[in-house]
C-alpha cells in the first residue's frame, strides 16, 4: 500500500489445518481532500480490502485505522483462528 507507516505479517490458523499469511498494513494519515479532517487507510491482505477511516486530525485517524486491524484482528479470533507471527505457530501475535 502506497504510504504505509508500518507493515507486519501475521499466520492465521484454524483447527490446526490451513494456515493463511496476512498482511497488516496501516497507511501514513493524509489531509483528505476537502481540507476539513484526516485519512488513513488501513489493510488486512488476503482476508478484506483496504479501507479508508478519517478523523479530525491525524493522530485521530491513525487511531481510528489501528481501532479497524484490531477489530478484524479480534473478529479472527472469535471464528477459532490462532494467530502468530510465525507459520510453524509459536510465536503468539497481539495488538496491544
Amino acid at each position: 500500500m502506497k504510504g504505509a507507516i508500518a507493515t507486519v505479517e501475521i499466520y492465521a490458523a484454524r483447527g490446526g489445518s490451513t494456515v493463511d499469511r496476512l498482511s497488516l498494513v496501516v497507511g501514513s494519515p493524509e489531509r483528505t481532500a476537502a481540507g476539513d479532517g484526516w485519512a488513513c487507510r488501513v489493510a488486512l491482505a488476503n482476508r478484506v480490502r483496504p479501507e479508508t477511516v478519517v478523523g479530525r486530525d491525524s493522530v485521530e485517524a491513525l487511531s481510528a485505522a489501528l481501532r479497524r486491524a484490531r477489530g478484524w484482528l479480534d473478529e479472527l479470533v472469535r471464528e477459532g483462528h490462532t494467530l502468530t507471527r510465525d507459520r510453524a505457530g509459536t510465536i503468539p501475535y497481539e495488538l496491544p
